[in-house]
């Protein structure tokens, strides 16, 4: 082989390990690309499962208070409205204030302290009155956001039209919440933490406008994922994500670039890009489907298995449940004891079901029970009844001991609704029943109990 060929033949290996190399290299950039992009779906979409949840609490404070009034036919005083104001107002530390407006007039405002009442002349503002008008006359609810409060903070209103069981127009509960808290609850700030910048936006299904709630930056993003937030009366928001320095950086363009000129083992490279996109596919499909404290199934699993049952018409039931008074055990030891009193339940719950049966985490403290097939009340029942008992052990953390019990509530599809909504508000409905009569039995007893005795 003469010194010309051997040239030539090391030419040509040349070009085929650099185009061989590079085409791994650019391989290798896109995948990583590509995996970020996939874990920061992810995470937005962790983020908007957490904000709806969320949204739909707060909504409840004024669902209550439609329950209430639909029995009492509308009778209401204030003794009443404080107690109940009062028992829901604890659970939320970003709510301003709860205020009840007979006929579109407020006349009823809780927190009382008038330094207090950020949002409670919602309906006395011109500017709102597009939103009371549609909310009574298509009967949901509406959610303005952001909203100026009266100390030009930004705040969340919810209000919902209450109608009485004659169909006739009672008026409106509205629920105003502080932003900045309600965003730190959800943990939307620690995205920045997080090396992301976001923008959360809202679509106003009334005017039709996108406004934006809040935000980290306020340049355009480029190439943001985004996830879909229903909120309440139709309206929905998007939550924008995205690398506050792109998705991939030039430095690692380079690298990659550097190590393709030397790399000598192909074979070896490929197949840590390879296991290395196995590994993180892998971790990701654990991350978006399982509850990282409790390991239970997540909100999204939830709503995937429910979506499926229904699209299949199969039979099921729903068991709504949450610790009482779990807030008392994170205020007065800590989250980390909180945390490890929630995984301890988990596992109780998990274990009081079937196998067949599935258990999920869906917010702080609350679980639901999905059970396969047709049962009667009964097995419900003692289903629950088993929760109970094996909740209801001593819980020992450290040098702490914890008395726990739940609040519960079921139906069951078909027979308490053929339609997935009404059988979750059915169970969330008896479980926040079977709550109001245990708040009833401690205030007949008028006792508090112990600092660590969960009711």
């Amino acid at each position: 082989m003469t010194k010309q060929k051997s040239i030539s033949l090391g030419l040509i290996t040349l070009v085929i390990t650099l185009v061989i190399t590079m085409a791994l290299a650019g391989y290798y950039i896109n995948s990583t690309s590509s995996s970020r992009k996939e874990r920061a779906n992810f995470i937005a979409n962790s983020i908007g499962d957490r904000i709806e949840a969320e949204i739909d609490n707060r909504e409840y404070i004024a669902r209550v208070f439609e329950i209430q009034l639909r029995s009492s036919r509308g009778e209401l005083n204030q003794e009443n409205f404080f107690d109940i104001s009062d028992a829901l107002f604890d659970d939320y530390l970003d709510v301003y204030d709860i205020s009840l407006a007979p006929n579109g007039v407020v006349e009823y405002v809780y927190p009382a302290d008038s330094s207090l009442k950020k949002g409670a002349n919602f309906f006395e503002d011109a500017r709102f009155g597009v939103y009371a008008d549609y909310s009574k006359m298509s009967k949901v609810s509406v959610i303005i956001a952001p909203a100026t409060l009266n100390d030009n903070e930004s705040g969340i209103i919810i209000t919902k039209p209450i109608f009485l069981e004659d169909e006739s127009f009672w008026g409106f509960a509205t629920v105003t919440v502080d932003e900045k808290l309600f965003m730190t609850d959800v943990n939307l700030p620690g995205l920045a933490d997080g090396g992301y910048e976001y923008k959360l936006i809202g679509n106003n299904s009334i005017t039709g406008e996108n406004r934006i709630i809040v935000e980290s930056t306020s340049k355009s993003l480029a190439e943001p994922v985004e996830a879909m937030i229903s909120t309440v009366g139709g309206a929905f928001w998007t939550l924008y994500l995205e690398p506050s320095q792109s998705w991939v950086r030039w430095p690692e363009v380079l690298s990659a670039a550097a190590i393709a000129l030397i790399i000598s083992a192909l074979t070896a490279m490929f197949m840590y890009a390879y296991m290395n996109m196995k590994s993180n596919a892998k971790e990701l499909e654990v991350l978006s489907y399982r509850d990282a404290l409790t390991n239970l199934y997540n909100p999204r699993s939830y709503h995937e298995h429910m979506d499926e049952l229904s699209a299949k018409k199969l039979p099921f039931g729903i068991i709504y449940m949450d610790l009482n008074d779990f807030k008392m055990v994170n205020d007065t030891y800590g989250h980390d004891t909180g945390d490890a009193l929630l995984n301890i339940t988990a596992k109780r719950l998990k274990n009081s079901i079937r196998e067949k049966d599935r258990a999920f985490r869906i917010g702080g403290d609350e679980f639901v029970v999905v059970i396969h097939g047709t049962h009667d009340k009964k097995f419900y029942e003692g289903v629950i009844s088993r929760m109970r008992q094996n909740v209801a052990r001593d819980v020992v953390i450290g040098d702490i001991t914890l008395k726990v019990s739940i609040s519960a509530g079921y139906a069951r599809c078909p027979e308490d609704g053929s339609k997935l909504e009404d059988v979750i508000k059915k169970a969330d409905d008896a479980m926040y029943y079977n709550k109001r009569l245990l708040k009833a039995r401690r205030a007949q007893e008028n006792g508090q109990g112990t600092a660590n005795d969960i009711r």
